[in-house]
């Protein structure tokens, strides 16, 4: 065997035969970072805040002054949160799903720590019963029939769907007094309000509601004096996000939307059962039934959105739905039969959507669908990771997956999705991952420490090569070089199989190996805490300086 150079090390693969990989992949790479094309270790986190126990969900508030350390909220449950989209309030105003029925906060409510002590349920339940109606004091000799309905109304402007109406016939002059308007509900609403609207037939012919007057929520009755009527009921049809207490004459009972994920023009999207649900363009308290789009043969699990196109991992092939507007969505299988296994594995990647399926990372892109890890690991490798177990986290452009392999075991791995042929596992692991784009940082959470990801001391890592072999047994490898920033660098030799050196380099000048055997296979491992370029060996000095063969 000629000279063996090792000067590109891009991560380990299971799956193949290690003879079979290419030069620049081998079969561990431990605690490396990638970016600069040599070997380097990657930093330990550092602690940064500290949230309850047994939390499974982190999220820092203030979003607009960075910070490692403040507005850390923190649940015992799968939640996903989104920061509002009203431009015009200061509060940072965030829905979120998972901690029972779906909620809003801002940074005034929740200054973070636990999950908000001080909320509201996301959208108003509808009055419970129809008003009364009486008419009198009217002249005309002329007769016509009215309808009036009335809607709750929230301090930040969130109005409820119309109570069931009620019809009255009536002399056009006459004052109706509309009574028994039911009391706001108790509860996490904020309904300080109430609009009472009637019917009117415009020119064209059709009848609607249109605003009528706006009294307190104390209020039980009212009176139509025939004033001018303002604009039409806009709420027709809209519920509060599903599983919120809904009450009214509706009484619908809905699971708890989960999986709460931001789109396009505005919109919210949710899980409801075997439902999608999607909530008024920029009204989030408003989700009508009649945008719901259910999968066909297939459970939704999960959502994850990319440009504009919505990934609903299911239980089966993922289904993607698209559109411009909630009453305008189109939804189609995926011809990729990988099911998500772990809720909290989906990661929206930019360019497409990352998730543990059964038989390794699933990505669905606009390059079609694929594995990324089928070129490095078979699925009984892939499952020995436990990829029930994986958090996922989308950070500086590349997949970071944290698994427990088995109690009380953490572990990391990062997969480059233009180049997914090698993966960088690490020993690092995390109860719960989140990523601040505003500060091009990731935390982990692990027991009730936050972490700021690679913020604190270097770390050792290790890479050990492809297994190289040649026809013939060869003479052993007699001398060799490494090049690093700084050294010690621990090298370590293997002919077929066996441990031949194990050495620590102290500097960039040759260093000689024990000779005297013969080896058809050689494989080199490399430890280092300095940035490593390149190890060579050779049989000779004079070899040393010659080009590889």
């Amino acid at each position: 065997m000629g000279v063996l150079r090792l000067d590109t090390f891009a991560g380990a693969a299971l799956g193949p035969h290690p003879k079979l990989l290419a030069a620049a992949i081998g079969v561990v790479s431990l605690n490396q970072k990638i970016g600069r094309g040599d070997l380097r270790p990657i930093s330990a986190p550092a602690n940064v805040a500290v949230v309850g126990a047994a939390r499974k969900t982190i999220y820092r508030m203030g979003r607009d002054t960075p910070s490692d350390t403040t507005l850390w909220l923190s649940w015992t449950s799968i939640v996903s949160v989104v920061r509002g989209f009203n431009t015009a309030e200061t509060g940072e105003r965030t829905y979120y799903t998972g901690d029972g029925f779906p909620k809003w906060t801002d940074n005034i409510k929740a200054p973070g720590g636990a999950p908000p002590v001080a909320w509201r349920a996301l959208g108003l339940p509808a009055p419970a019963s129809a008003p009364t109606l009486s008419a009198a004091g009217g002249v005309s000799t002329e007769a016509e029939t009215r309808a009036y309905v009335y809607t709750y109304v929230n301090d930040i402007g969130e109005e409820s769907a119309p109570s069931a109406a009620s019809t009255i016939t009536c002399k056009p002059d006459d004052t109706v007094t509309v009574a028994s308007l039911s009391a706001a509900p108790s509860g996490s609403y904020g309904i300080d309000r109430i609009r009472v609207y009637r019917t009117e037939t415009g020119t064209s012919g059709a009848t609607n509601y249109f605003f009528l007057r706006e009294i307190a929520s104390s209020a039980t009755s009212t009176t139509d004096d025939n004033r001018d009527l303002g604009e039409v009921l806009p709420t027709v049809g809209w519920l509060p996000a599903p599983g919120v207490p809904q009450g009214g004459f509706l009484n619908l009972t809905e699971p708890a939307l989960h999986s709460l994920v931001p789109l396009w023009n505005g919109m919210l999207a949710g899980i409801s059962g075997r439902g999608i649900r999607f909530c008024e363009p920029y009204i989030a308290s408003a989700w009508p039934i009649a945008y719901e789009v259910v999968p066909v043969d297939v459970t939704p699990i999960t959502l994850v959105a990319f440009a504009q196109t919505l990934v609903v991992l299911t239980n089966g092939k993922p289904i993607a739905i698209q559109g411009g507007t909630p009453d305008a969505m189109l939804d189609s299988s995926v011809e990729l039969l990988q099911a998500c296994v772990s809720v909290q594995s989906a990661v929206s990647m930019g360019h497409g959507v990352a998730w543990a399926s059964p038989d390794g990372l699933a990505y669905v892109g606009a390059a079609g669908p694929r594995v990324l890890t089928d070129k490095s690991m078979q699925s009984e490798d892939w499952r020995a990771l436990k990829p029930e177990t994986i958090i996922g986290a989308c950070f500086e452009g590349r997949y970071y997956g944290f698994y427990r392999p088995s109690e009380g075991v953490k572990r990391s791995f990062m997969v480059d999705p233009s180049y997914p042929d090698g993966i960088f596992f690490s020993d690092l692991g995390a109860d719960a991952v989140y990523v601040d784009d505003s500060q091009d940082a990731m935390y982990i959470l692990n027991g009730t420490n936050v972490q700021r990801w690679e913020a604190g001391a270097g770390l050792s890592a290790t890479f050990r090569s492809k297994i190289f072999e040649q026809q013939r047994l060869t003479p052993g490898y007699a001398v060799g070089q490494v090049i690093a920033d700084a050294y010690p660098v621990a090298v370590k030799l293997y002919a077929d199989g066996t441990l031949r050196a194990d050495l620590s380099v102290s500097g960039p000048d040759p260093f000689r190996i024990k000779a005297g055997y013969q080896s058809r296979t050689v494989q080199v491992e490399v430890v280092t805490e300095e940035p490593v370029q390149g190890v060579v060996l050779a049989h000779s000095v004079a070899e040393l300086t010659g080009p590889a063969t």
